[in-house]
């Protein structure tokens, strides 16, 4: 799949809104939305709140800033962690209940719907959306090898490029493990049609290489991984 950015105004509107100090919270769910909305108008004074920790290393390093909270794994993560589970102070209004949360226009509700129960009154901007490669940009004879079982195992990083990933070459025969990044990665192939045979604990390099292990070293084939899901990843 490949980034495309949403519409122009409404991220030009975040961008100037978040600068002008009109949101309590700022909320970063995946490096793509740095890519799309500019957010280097951040007032010291707004929140900084991020998913993961590679998000909050490449907004450290775009920002200039350290998040004030990281959620792990997935952004469902995020409602339980205080101050943004607590809900903005009785009686707030204006800047003070408003979160600004710019992402894929794929994004499950998940988040957004536990903030808002929460009482906050958030912005969801669509910064970009992700889309299907063409199969003339896949590597040459890579649907053939993929449909013979010539990979051992494959990872499956999101919901979109899963579904995008089945539809231009199908599933896997099942030779090949699959791991996903997270149960919502892990549900969206389950729908797509893939056997996930394990959920990698963590969206890092050792977590991902301990899933794969784990796949591949499980043999016969186990029962694969039930499709339930915090949140439809993008």
């Amino acid at each position: 799949t490949r980034a495309r950015p949403g519409p122009a105004g409404p991220r030009a509107r975040a961008a100037a809104d978040l600068t002008a100090g009109a949101y309590a919270w700022l909320i970063v769910s995946s490096p793509r939305a740095l890519d799309h909305v500019d957010l280097t108008g951040l007032p010291a004074t707004t929140g900084l709140a991020v998913v993961g920790e590679a998000t909050a290393r490449r907004v450290t390093r775009a920002l200039g800033r350290r998040a004030d909270l990281v959620g792990a794994g997935s952004s469902a993560a995020l409602i339980d962690l205080e101050p943004l589970s607590a809900g903005p102070a009785p009686g707030a209004t204006g800047a003070a209940r408003r979160i600004l949360l710019p992402g894929s226009a794929l994004r499950g509700t998940t988040l957004i719907d536990g903030l808002t129960a929460a009482g906050w009154a958030v912005d969801e901007v669509p910064a970009y959306t992700m889309e299907p490669v063409a199969l003339s940009d896949l590597p040459g004879g890579f649907v053939g090898r993929w449909s013979t079982g010539a990979f051992d195992a494959v990872v499956l990083t999101a919901g979109s490029s899963s579904r995008a990933l089945a539809g231009l070459a199908g599933t896997p025969p099942s030779s090949t493990r699959v791991a996903a990044l997270g149960r919502p990665t892990a549900a969206a192939a389950g729908e797509a049609g893939f056997v996930v045979d394990v959920v990698a604990s963590s969206p890092t390099p050792p977590g991902v290489r301990a899933a794969v292990v784990d796949a591949l070293s499980s043999r016969p084939r186990r029962t694969p991984f039930s499709a339930r899901e915090d949140e439809p990843h993008e």
